[in-house]
């Protein structure tokens, strides 16, 4: 019994070593990985910012009909975006999300009643 409980506490203490072995050297890729391509992000940036004077420059150009209809575009894709507000039902839902009509609702009243027991009357 004490060589099986002292093989799996070996067993474990492999498994977990190599899993946290594998984290380190995972760890040290992704530094080495960042330390390496460190240099791309400021062309980015240059990039980023070409793009956000050639925008400007786009704007500036825009005339007032263009500015006008592309309010109203804009206006008319946020209605549409919204959610209708939901409707209270009338009566009692009756497939998916239908009001029922009058008679379903009579019915299930006098099923009801059915189930009922008699009432004593008192006196």
């Amino acid at each position: 019994m004490r060589e099986l409980l002292t093989q799996g506490l070996i067993m474990t203490v492999l498994g977990m070593g190599l899993v946290f072995a594998g984290l380190a050297l995972l760890w040290g890729l992704i530094a080495l990985l960042t330390r390496v391509f460190a240099a791309k992000p400021e062309e980015k940036q240059s990039a980023l910012q070409e793009t956000t004077e050639a925008g400007a420059i786009v704007a500036e150009t825009l005339t007032e009909e263009r500015a006008r209809v592309a309010a109203l575009v804009a206006g008319a894709l946020m209605a549409n975006a919204l959610p209708l507000l939901p409707e209270a039902p009338v009566g009692p839902a009756f497939e998916h999300g239908r009001t029922a009509p009058s008679w379903v609702t009579s019915n299930r009243t006098s099923a009801l009643h059915a189930w009922q027991p008699p009432r004593m009357t008192e006196g």
